[in-house]
């Protein structure tokens, strides 16, 4: 059994990251595949980013190391709010969705 997690080796472009802001989740018996997107406005379709197929067990590890990191940040800078999350979709703040009218 590992006591350190292994070294992990990325290239620069990789280091860099992808931007995702949306997710799908989907799962057999033996496997659950995560789906990390990018939704851009007026693009019907997200751009899948980046997939990620994990067995239960690390997957269930993954979600244990999330919420310390959710904990530890909500120690940090307070709650967040998820009630915030339960829509989808790009919103014009002044004009409502749908809006044509120019942001400045």
């Amino acid at each position: 059994m590992m006591n350190q997690p292994p070294r992990i080796n990325a290239s620069p472009a990789e280091a860099e990251g992808e931007y995702s802001n949306v997710f799908f989740v989907a799962s057999s018996r033996a496997e659950f595949v995560l789906d990390f997107a990018r939704a851009m406005p007026g693009v019907q379709a997200a751009t899948l980013k980046s997939r990620v197929i994990i067995s239960p067990h690390r997957l269930k590890a993954l979600v244990q190391a999330l919420q310390s990191q959710i904990d530890s940040y909500e120690d940090r800078f307070g709650p967040l709010d998820s009630s915030s999350q339960s829509t989808f979709g790009f919103q014009n703040p002044t004009g409502g969705a749908g809006s044509s009218s120019p942001q400045q």
